[in-house]
């Protein structure tokens, strides 16, 4: 808990600039990094935001899964591909 709100307040501060002046995190970046700068924080940001799209996939992949388990039993005997197909359809 006191983890969340060392890490929230950085975070909100953060975020103050693009909500009052409606600017975008890129730009935002522009002011302390420079224009060319700023592309390296944007670029970590990517990565980290399609390291958050795979986790949060495959645990809705994993929960699918587990779901259609439960209600069709047969869905149990499939193992691994039902994982897959869960993981597919909740990558969209």
């Amino acid at each position: 808990m006191l983890a969340n709100v060392i890490v929230l307040i950085p975070l909100t501060l953060n975020a103050f600039p693009g909500t009052k002046f409606g600017i975008p995190f890129p730009v935002v970046l522009r002011s302390s990094f420079g224009i060319l700068g700023s592309n390296v924080p944007c670029l970590v940001r990517a990565l980290v935001g399609c390291g958050w799209f795979g986790i949060q996939t495959m645990f809705g992949g994993l929960a699918i899964h587990l779901l259609l388990s439960e209600l069709v039993p047969a869905w149990a005997a499939l193992g691994g591909i039902g994982e897959v197909i869960g993981f597919l359809c909740s990558a969209r």
